[in-house]
């Protein structure tokens, strides 16, 4: 079985009934600080118990607000109950059309009619909340081994009463299998571990030293502190000795460290926190062999703590390829773990909402998940944890659009914006992974940037070739390319671009004409594009003297050429042919660039810095940042 689906209402910051739905396997919940994943966590665990036992109190902050007035309602429904599992909670089961579910209802009432005031839990089974609990037997199949955030593995892992090694060590059924008693001329890889027990004692017995000690405890004791008739004899033993075998073996498993050998290659030094952390997981995991009969559950909150990319890596693909009855419920802020979890295994959450990223749930298709699985990685998964999304298709807008959104007093790292470059392909799956199907939509205000791909009538011959100066020249077939002339309709051409990705609170930014670097020289900043590519050119010689001299050459030059133009699209059309051309490089002219607009622009007021930008870009950040304002 695994837990399809937990209900939560009036717990801590989710007033209204909020229902979040878990996959088979593994679910990561994901999505930006203090948005609610923890609260998830904290529910299936007040509900349901850990495996190492830890007391679950209920607290007035676990209650909306403090509010003690309202109750607190804790729902988690079972689905794919195996046959022994229907055995085990026979009498509260729930039968629909398709299977039989296990649906337990807990709630937290604070009573003031008592002294002093405090919570009372009531658990129940049923839809209708009309079935008995489940008894304490089957509730132990229920236990769930959680992993703390920020945990202090290396303590959990140590040695003294209550160790966590030692709690899941005497888990193991075939712990105490061999012989508890020690006699001459057994083999020792024979005993039990009260066998082990009973070997300590005999050895410290004849120890020489020990031995001694323990005569003249002996000594003393009975010469100088007992009456003649109260004679005694001592005896030094490991501690636990005299209580039942399941004492002795739990005293010696708090004994216990979890260590790596010295001579371990890749140990270099004292063991580290992360390493420390996985072999936490690995004890815990031991708790969680597959089983055909019995499902086990583990909730780890932010399993990347200490640890290193590569490694985290390892440890969501071995928990992807557990069997069937291991469920896997974590939370994580790290980009990379989302990026290697299928899209169907996470749930968002955002605004104190649910929103699963499983098809269906989604206006994504079959080859969008595909698609998106294969591509999404941990540099574009980072739009899973950001208040706002610009989603571009080229390198350029990722360096510009920061520089240009600082110089607009708005800057997208103060608003939690996140820049998602999908180079030139699926930007329209991107953007879908937002809108959804039906119910609520996703709170997150996203910028589609993309190009509109038409050129004037004039840059064919400026930025492809001098022959396309007579329109008789052009291709007739397989041309790329297309002019203004050619678009019949330009509101129907423009409503088409944006309806591949329009909807919900994902929106499409588009140029006036072509590219990014065309409306840029077309606004206005044409001569400062013309030195920013001057430099560049330049810098390829190494004389530092020659390459200042080169600069001023190549920007007289290109000046020159610029002004034979007689308009703006022909002006423009020649800035963009350095790139066309293959002389610069996009990415490294919006890099060098947008150093150089804050020089441009260094003192000038806002309003004239928007007379000059690309006004889709323009709209683009406002758009991601002003609504945000309005949450």
């Amino acid at each position: 079985m695994y837990i399809s689906s937990v209900s939560i209402e009036n717990f801590r910051a989710f007033k209204e009934k909020t229902v979040f739905h878990f996959n088979p396997g593994v679910t990561v919940l994901i999505g930006e600080n203090d948005c609610g994943k923890s609260t998830v966590i904290d529910a299936i665990r007040y509900v349901l118990g850990t495996t190492d036992q830890s007391w679950q109190r209920v607290e007035l902050s676990d209650y909306y607000q403090e509010n003690t007035d309202n109750e607190i309602h804790i729902t988690i429904t079972f689905s794919k109950l195996t046959v022994r599992e229907k055995a085990a909670f026979l009498e509260c089961l729930t039968y629909t059309k398709d299977e039989e579910i296990l649906i337990i209802n807990w709630s937290a009432k604070y009573m003031t009619n008592v002294k002093p005031h405090r919570t009372f839990v009531s658990v129940n089974c049923g839809r209708n909340a009309d079935v008995a609990a489940p008894s304490a037997e089957a509730r132990e199949l229920l236990r769930v081994t959680y992993l703390k955030p920020l945990r202090d593995a290396q303590a959990q892992m140590r040695s003294g009463r209550g160790s966590r090694l030692a709690q899941i060590l005497s888990s193991i059924p075939e712990l105490n299998l061999g012989e508890r008693e020690y006699k001459e001329g057994i083999d020792i890889t024979s005993l039990s571990l009260a066998g082990i027990f009973d070997l300590s004692n005999q050895l410290l017995a004849e120890h020489k030293v020990i031995k001694a000690v323990n005569k003249e405890i002996g000594d003393i004791l009975n010469t100088e502190l007992m009456l003649n008739n109260d004679a005694v004899k001592t005896q030094i033993t490991v501690a636990g000795d005299g209580n039942t075998d399941e004492k002795k073996i739990y005293s010696l498993l708090e004994k216990l460290d979890l260590n790596i050998q010295k001579d371990s290659v890749s140990n270099y030094g004292n063991v580290g926190l992360g390493t420390s952390n996985l072999m936490s997981m690995a004890c815990e995991m031991l708790l969680n062999q597959d089983d055909n009969e019995l499902s086990t559950f583990i909730l780890i909150e932010e399993p990347e703590a200490h640890i290193h990319a590569q490694r985290q890596l390892k440890l969501i693909q071995s928990m992807q390829k557990k069997g069937e009855n291991q469920q896997v419920i974590l939370t994580t802020h790290s980009p990379l773990l989302a990026s290697v979890v299928e899209l169907n295994n996470l749930l968002l959450i955002q605004n104190r909402k649910a929103f699963s990223m499983r098809e269906g749930e989604t206006m994504l298709d079959s080859s969008d998940y595909k698609f998106l699985e294969r591509y999404l990685d941990a540099t574009k998964a980072n739009l899973f944890f950001a208040k706002g999304v610009i989603i571009v298709e080229g390198p350029g807008e990722a360096l510009l659009l920061p520089t240009l959104a600082q110089l607009l007093n708005r800057n997208l790292t103060d608003y939690g914006i996140s820049i998602v470059d999908v180079k030139s392909t699926g930007l329209r799956r991107y953007a879908r992974i937002f809108q959804r199907r039906e119910g609520d939509e996703i709170n997150i205000p996203v910028s589609c940037i993309t190009d509109r791909d038409v050129m004037p009538e004039c840059a064919p011959a400026i930025c492809i070739d001098e022959k396309y100066e007579d329109k008789d020249n052009w291709p007739k077939k397989n041309r790329k390319w297309r002019v203004e002339s050619e678009i019949e309709d330009k509101e129907k051409y423009i409503q088409k671009i944006e309806k591949k990705a329009n909807g919900q609170n994902v929106k499409t930014f588009i140029p006036e004409q072509w590219t990014l670097e065309y409306e840029l020289a077309a606004n206005g900043l044409g001569e400062e594009m013309l030195q920013t590519i001057a430099t560049m050119l330049a810098e390829k010689i190494q004389d530092k003297e020659k390459n200042e001299e080169k600069k001023e050459e190549l920007l007289e030059k290109y000046t020159k050429e610029y002004n034979e133009y007689q308009n703006k699209e022909a002006k423009a059309s020649y800035v963009y042919s350095f790139f066309s051309h293959k002389l610069v490089s996009k990415a490294e002219f919006a890099q060098q660039f947008s150093f150089d607009l804050e020089n441009i622009f260094k003192g000038k007021q806002v309003e004239e810095i928007v007379a000059v930008l690309p006004n889709y870009l323009v709209k683009a950040i406002e758009y991601v940042t002003t609504k945000i304002e309005g949450i």
